[in-house]
Order: C-alpha cells, then structure tokens, then sequence
C-alpha cells in the first residue's frame, strides 16, 4: 500500500509518477507489501496471454523467489531516480531517506527490483547511471543500505499511517531503537537460473 498522502499524476515526457500531496518527512514509510498485492508465480504469468501479460511486465517486479509483484494501487506507478528520495529496505518496504515536499515525485531505484534487460535512464539526477543494469543490485547494495541504516532511527520520530502493515513492527521498531543494522536489500534479490524477461517501466 502506498503512503495516503499522495496522488497519480503526470510526470512529463515519463508518463505517470507518483507525487506527494503533503510533506512526507525524511524516516517515513512510503509503501509496504500488503495482502492485497498480487504474487504471481511464474507458471502463472507464463499462462497468460495477451493484452495481460505485457502489463505484468511493466508494471510487476520479481521478489526474491522469482514470483512477480503486482501492486493494487498506484504504487505500481512509482518512477526510477538514479537518486532515489524512497529506498525499499530489507523488509517488505519502502522508507523515504529524505524530506520529500508536497508536489515531489515519489521514487525508487529500480535497480533493486531484479531486472534483467539493461534499459537508458531519463531520471536526469546528479550522478545518473545513465543505464540500469540487473547487476546494479550487485554494485549499489552498500549505498542502498546505508541510506535505509541511516535513516531508520527517524522512523520512530515521524508519523507513520503504514505502520500497522508492517509485518514485523517490533522487529523494525527495535532495530530503529539500537541503532543495528537492517537486513540488506539483498534479502529480496532473487536467485533463478532463468530468469524472466522483463520490460521496465520508464
């Protein structure tokens, strides 16, 4: 589920992006895993045809097992940033790492969602990659988890309208509370011999 404060609107020449409607502070969490998302197997997404299966594609990401995640809600809109002002985590969600204003765009890097046909970047942020690549989960991993680490204490301070999806709370909670390390973002990489073609959405 996306955070409520925010809306589906046009991002340019990018088509849609998700924007914040009210300032969302730095520690906030932005979207999490919820019942409602769909898990889709990959018998299951092979089993489908068209006009469905193109937007699997655009719009799911593969977990670590392999199995495609399909966002219900418009979090399945959230564009890639080079410099990303939300990270996903070692859990099941995503943590905003910097004050994000009403009116910014919400946005991830996808270089962490398991992708494995490189594509060009439009992001246009300082330090642009300029192609995203699979192995980015590889070379981007430590600075991921170091923004989420040091991030994470705020996550106590802050509203938190998400925090009753969480699936693990004292656990997030007393990690935030010691100031230990999250697990790394490379819990949700995945691990398939075959992987499956995947086209992004920017």
């Amino acid at each position: 589920m996306i955070h409520p404060d925010t809306k589906l609107r046009s991002a340019g020449s990018i088509g849609l992006g998700v924007f914040a409607t009210r300032d969302i502070p730095k520690g906030t969490i932005v979207w999490v895993l919820d019942s409602l998302d769909q898990q889709l197997d990959a018998s299951r997404v092979a089993s489908i045809g068209e006009p469905i299966a193109p937007m699997i594609q655009r719009y799911a990401y593969q977990n670590s097992t392999g199995n495609w995640i399909l966002c219900w809600d418009h979090a399945r809109f959230i564009n890639h940033s080079c410099r990303a002002n939300a990270i996903s985590t070692g859990w099941d969600f995503d943590l905003a790492v910097e004050d994000i204003a009403a009116g910014t765009q919400i946005t991830n890097d996808y270089g962490c969602l398991n992708i494995n046909d490189p594509f060009e970047c439009l992001c246009g942020a300082p330090g642009c990659r300029g192609v995203i690549r699979g192995s980015d989960f590889d070379t981007m991993a430590a600075y991921w988890d170091a923004r989420v680490s040091e991030t994470l204490e705020k996550t106590l301070s802050v509203s938190q309208p998400l925090w009753s999806l969480l699936p693990n709370p004292l656990e997030v909670q007393h990690t935030a509370a010691t100031g230990g390390p999250p697990p790394s973002i490379r819990f949700h990489q995945v691990n398939n011999d075959h992987p499956t073609e995947t086209a992004q959405r920017l």
